[in-house]
C-alpha cells in the first residue's frame, strides 16, 4: 500500500492541498475556502487531490502517514477583530496593564515616522476593555512565595460577573504566575467548575517567562481567538476521523514545525502566521539546496499580504508583531495606532503619508 504525505493550507479565499508520495512525486489541488466551515474547505482540497491521483478519497485518508494542515483562521479573527468577547481576571490592583502596555517605552517597535509624530499618535484599542477586566486578591513575590492567598469569593464573584457580561472566552494572568501557578490553576478550575464550556487560558501554562504587560497580552489574545479556532479544529479532527484518517493531525505552528492538534486546541496563539513562516522554512531548505542565501518569501491570501526574509541563510524574525485596522478604511492595515492627522486630510498630506494613511 501507498503511503502519501499531505499538507493543507487554508487561506481567506482558497484552501491548497499538497501531496507527496513515496516516490517524491508532488500532486496539488486547491478549493474555495469555506468561512461558514472552514473544514468543509479542506475536505474539499483533499478531495480534489484524490481525484488527480485517481483515488477515491476514503483510499487516501487510508494511506496518509502525515497530515499537517495550517490555517489562518486565527490570524484573520486578530486581523478582521471577529473574536470572541472575552473576560480577564488578573491580581487586584493591576487591572490597567493591558492599558498602559509599556508606558513610556510603548514606541518601541514604532515606525520612526510615528515616533516623530508621538504627540499626535494614539495606542491601539486593547483587546479586553476596562469592564471586563476583573481583580481578585492574591499575590505571589518575585521569587515564587505566595505572600497573599487567593480570595476565592472575589474570584468566583468575578468569573460569575464576566459570564452575566456575556464573554465567550476568560483569560487568567496574574503576577509572577509563571514562578507559582497554582492561583492561576484554582481560578481556572473553578471557571470550568461555573461554565465547563467556556474557553480558559492561564498565562502560566501559555507564556512562563517575565514581562507583565507582553505575557497579559499573548494570554487575551490566546483567549480571544480561542473559542473560534479551537472549534474548528476539534470539529475538523472529528471530521477527519469519520473519513477514514487514522493518524494524529498535525497543526503548523509560527515557531516553525508542528504540534499536535489538542496543543493548538488549548494555545491557538501558536497557530498566529503560522502560513508565512511555513513558507519562510520551505524557502530556506530550498535555498540550501539552490544555494540561494537571500531570499524574499510572499504569501498573498484573501485577507493579508505576508512577506518574509532570509539573509545570508538565516531567518529574519522579530519578537514585535503589530496587526490592526486602519481607522480610515476599515481594512486590515497598519495605521490604527499611527498618528491621528487633522480634518480634514487628503491622502497627498505629509501627516496621512508618516502615517502611511490609505484614505
Amino acid at each position: 500500500m501507498a503511503s502519501y504525505l499531505v499538507g493543507v493550507d487554508i487561506g481567506g479565499t482558497f484552501t491548497d492541498c499538497v501531496v507527496i508520495d513515496e516516490g517524491g512525486t508532488v500532486t496539488t489541488a486547491k478549493a474555495p475556502s469555506t468561512p461558514d466551515n472552514f473544514a468543509q474547505g479542506m475536505i474539499d482540497a483533499i478531495a480534489g487531490a484524490a481525484d488527480r491521483l485517481g483515488l477515491a478519497a476514503d483510499r487516501l485518508y487510508e494511506q496518509v502517514a502525515l497530515l499537517s494542515h495550517g490555517t489562518t483562521v486565527g490570524t484573520n479573527a486578530v486581523v478582521q477583530k471577529r473574536g470572541a468577547k472575552i473576560g480577564l481576571i488578573t491580581t487586584r490592583g493591576h487591572n490597567d496593564v493591558i492599558h498602559i502596555m509599556r508606558g513610556s517605552r510603548g514606541i518601541g517597535g514604532r515606525d520612526v515616522r510615528q515616533v516623530v509624530h508621538f504627540p499626535e499618535s494614539r495606542k491601539p484599542d486593547p483587546i479586553v476593555p476596562k469592564r471586563l477586566i476583573a481583580g481578585v486578591s492574591e499575590r505571589v513575590d518575585c521569587f515564587g512565595k505566595v505572600v497573599v492567598p487567593l480570595n476565592e469569593a472575589e474570584a468566583e464573584a468575578a468569573i460569575r460577573r464576566l459570564l452575566a457580561e456575556g464573554v465567550g472566552a476568560i483569560a487568567i494572568c496574574f503576577l509572577w504566575s509563571f514562578l507559582e501557578p497554582k492561583h492561576e490553576h484554582r481560578v481556572r478550575d473553578m471557571v470550568k467548575a461555573i461554565a465547563p464550556d467556556i474557553f480558559v487560558t492561564c498565562s502560566a501554562d501559555l507564556v512562563p517567562k517575565w514581562g507583565e504587560y507582553e505575557r497579559t497580552t499573548a494570554t487575551a489574545i490566546n483567549a480571544y481567538i480561542g473559542p473560534l479556532t479551537a472549534g474548528y479544529l476539534r470539529s475538523l479532527d472529528r471530521r477527519l476521523a469519520t473519513l477514514g484518517y487514522r493518524q494524529g493531525l498535525q497543526i503548523t505552528q509560527c515557531g516553525g514545525g508542528t504540534i499536535s492538534v489538542d496543543k493548538a486546541m488549548e494555545a491557538p496563539l501558536l497557530t498566529l502566521d503560522s502560513g508565512p513562516v511555513s513558507g519562510v522554512t520551505g524557502s530556506l531548505y530550498l535555498g540550501r539546496i539552490m544555494g540561494y542565501p537571500n531570499i524574499i518569501t510572499t504569501d498573498m491570501g484573501g485577507t493579508s499580504f505576508d512577506v518574509g526574509i532570509i539573509f545570508d541563510g538565516k531567518p529574519a524574525f522579530s519578537f514585535i508583531s503589530k496587526a490592526a485596522w486602519c481607522a480610515s478604511t476599515r481594512r486590515p492595515g497598519r495605521c490604527a495606532s499611527a498618528p491621528r492627522a487633522p480634518a480634514p486630510c487628503p491622502a497627498r498630506c505629509a501627516t496621512a503619508r508618516a502615517a502611511r494613511c490609505r484614505r
